[in-house]
């Protein structure tokens, strides 16, 4: 495949200013005139309709203003780790609220993620899956999975706007 370049282009205006006469050179220039001109407004119009459709500004001047709008750097790693470094950790804090826990129970509540739904107990070779919410209520595994819904974040903020959390004792600054 050949590339089009600027000579092979005067080559082409040349032989079709022999092929059409310059008699009707002119004219063949204003229909394509029109025609470049008729194809940019059906694409400026076909643009805007679906600007109205989408909700989404499709003009390059435009996608300065929509990235301003919205913040991707709430998706840069350096971001998400560092906020997650900075916000409070202890999802075994009401774990150990339990007087009398078994400090085997209490170690497993310390890998249970908040939110987590199922458990798995036992050896490699025979895991066994628990529901959390089928453990009684003052079992420190439950409790380390419900801490999410019924903790309160201590700086005020929701953790949803990208906004940093205040960096709590003994997080990196």
């Amino acid at each position: 495949m050949s590339g089009l370049s600027f000579e092979k282009l005067v080559l082409v205006a040349l032989v079709a200013g022999v092929l059409v006469g310059p008699q009707q050179l002119p004219v063949h220039a204003h229909r394509l005139a029109t025609l470049v001109r008729s194809f940019r407004a059906l694409v400026d119009d076909q643009r805007v309709r679906a600007e109205s459709e989408l909700g989404v500004a499709l003009h390059p001047a435009a996608w300065s203003e929509q990235q301003r709008a919205w913040d991707l750097r709430r998706y840069d790693p350096r971001h998400v780790v560092r906020t997650a470094l900075t916000q409070p950790t202890d999802t075994v804090g009401a774990a150990s609220l339990v007087t009398g826990a078994d400090p085997r129970l209490v170690e497993e509540a310390r890998r249970v993620r908040p939110g987590q739904t199922w458990l798995v107990t036992g050896s490699a070779a025979h895991p066994r899956r628990l529901l959390i919410t089928s453990l009684p209520d003052d079992d420190p595994r439950r409790l380390a999975a419900e801490v999410a819904e019924v903790a309160v974040r201590t700086d005020g903020t929701d953790g949803t706007d990208g906004t940093q959390a205040e960096a709590g004792p003994g997080a990196a600054p």
